[in-house]
């Protein structure tokens, strides 16, 4: 194990090791219970996860492929792959969640009136009746 980081407890120095991280993430990931709700085995999951995770972020956060390669320290292009898979994941249903219906709500005043059935969509646009 490689020590990454050293800190003091009671008076002795100790050291967070490699180990300690991937340790770490799987206890996460478990009491998230990935293998249910994400799909993902335990033992799929890494320190390396951390480096995936942090591309996707990044590119949802719209840096070029060029700042997520030097930040991440990827020396060639396969972290495209694990953004545009991962990507694909987070609009997983969003198309579907997206032409759910909702109603229109007044909320003038702090009192939330549901006005939908005073609205009317036409082709010049939104109408609201009096």
């Amino acid at each position: 194990t490689t020590p990454l980081s050293a800190y003091f407890e009671g008076g002795s120095q100790k050291f967070v090791t490699d180990q300690h991280i991937r340790d770490a993430i799987k206890h996460a990931a478990t009491a998230l219970m990935y293998p249910t709700t994400r799909g993902t085995p335990i033992r799929l999951i890494n320190t390396h996860s951390l480096r995936i995770g942090g591309a996707c972020a990044l590119a949802l956060a719209g840096y070029s492929d060029t700042q997520i390669q030097k930040m991440g320290r990827w020396r060639g292009a396969t972290f495209k792959e694990y953004v545009r898979e991962n990507l694909s994941n987070y609009a997983e249903g969003m198309s579907k969640a997206m032409k759910k219906v909702r109603g229109f709500v007044n909320i003038d005043a702090g009192a939330y009136t549901d006005v939908t059935s005073l609205c009317d969509v036409t082709e010049y646009g939104l109408q609201v009746e009096p």
